[in-house]
């Protein structure tokens, strides 16, 4: 499934930017808990539709959207989350490969901010970004 392997090859990108920032990133896999005043982020992978352009069905091409939500405490100013939107655009810019154990693909699409999710403890600023690729299928019975 090259989903997943396109998934895996933007979060370790993602968490390395991340711990060398350092802002922690919450992942559904582990719990978390978020620090008091703590700024950290949620990213989700939004699969698309796989096809199939390649005679003998030899490659699938993969598309998706990867979201990255921002999430602060209420009374931050937004411009510490439009900086992280910044910093994410330049992490994730176009054309930006994205490789991973035999999917190779691309950030199609700039990062575009989607509107601001108040709550009433936080606020939460999502961005997100399209990627394409094409990893070989394995042999049948593989």
């Amino acid at each position: 499934m090259s989903h997943a392997r396109a998934r895996q090859a933007i979060e370790i990108k993602l968490m390395a930017w991340a711990t060398a920032r350092p802002i922690r990133v919450a992942n559904f896999e582990q719990e978390f808990s978020a620090l008091p005043g703590e700024t950290y982020l949620q990213a989700y992978q939004l699969p698309g539709a796989t096809t199939c352009r390649y005679l003998g069905g030899e490659a699938y091409e993969y598309t998706g959207v990867y979201q990255v939500s921002i999430v602060c405490p209420a009374g931050q100013p937004l411009e510490t989350a439009e900086a992280l939107v910044d910093e994410l655009s330049s992490l994730f810019r176009v054309d930006s490969v994205l490789s991973r154990n035999g999917f190779e693909g691309l950030v199609t699409e700039p990062i575009d901010q989607g509107p601001t999710i108040p709550e009433s403890a936080t606020y939460t600023v999502p961005a997100s970004f399209t990627y394409r690729g094409v990893a070989d299928q394995p042999p049948a019975g593989a």
